[in-house]
């Protein structure tokens, strides 16, 4: 059984991993960030090869507004870590540097949140700068249309904070086949050798901070 960090505000999301024998860790509720954002997995835990970081780990102090609430919300991907770097810890950027990972700027602070990683040469995501940083380094990039993505207190939410991948299977929190981009998505997911898995489908699509699998 593997352990999966993720928001427990949606008790559906979690009782449809576990059906899929997934052990559900639940986010802590971080008070300093906006409430829409205080449970997302994205933004507090970030795991890098068999590294694990949480925001008790980091040197900077989190805060309400932007950019003080990204400081782990940085996407690793084929042995480089794409992110706003100065708005990332320096407890991962030193890691990365001890470790030999490149490093790479990228305009949008909400890397993580806003990529989802199919694989080590893959991803979708609806943000131009980190699909030219991903391309630029070697991936395949699909990009999608913004929005079309719920995310309470916000016109819309990412699709990394509302998917991830694990083993042959892309799991989407909601319905994801209302997306615009769905049929891209799908083909994308299977050009990948991933089959689409939705998980509560009577829900919308909704970021609700991705997950990070341990």
């Amino acid at each position: 059984m593997k352990n999966v960090i993720i928001s427990d505000l949606y008790p559906c999301f979690c009782d449809a991993l576990c059906n899929y024998g997934y052990n559900i860790i639940p986010t802590k509720k971080i008070n300093s960030f906006l409430e829409p954002e205080q449970k997302h997995a994205d933004m507090q835990v970030i795991k890098i090869r068999d590294k694990v970081f949480t925001l008790d780990d980091c040197v900077k102090t989190p805060g309400r507004i932007y950019p003080q609430n990204i400081l782990l919300n940085c996407l690793y991907m084929n042995g480089t870590l794409f992110g706003k770097l100065d708005a990332i810890d320096d407890i991962v950027l030193d890691y990365c540097e001890d470790n030999n990972i490149k490093l790479v700027n990228v305009a949008q602070g909400y890397a993580k949140c806003s990529t989802l990683m199919l694989n080590d040469n893959a991803a979708i995501t609806a943000d131009r700068s980190i699909e030219k940083a991903l391309i630029k380094n070697g991936a395949e990039v699909l990009l999608i249309e913004p929005g079309h993505i719920e995310l309470t207190g916000f016109d819309y939410g990412f699709i990394g904070g509302a998917s991830f991948c694990d083993d042959n299977k892309t799991f989407f929190f909601g319905n994801v086949k209302a997306h615009h981009d769905y049929e891209r998505i799908k083909q994308f997911c299977s050009k990948n050798k991933l089959n689409i898995k939705i998980l509560c489908e009577d829900m919308p699509l909704t970021d609700i901070g991705g997950a990070v699998i341990l």
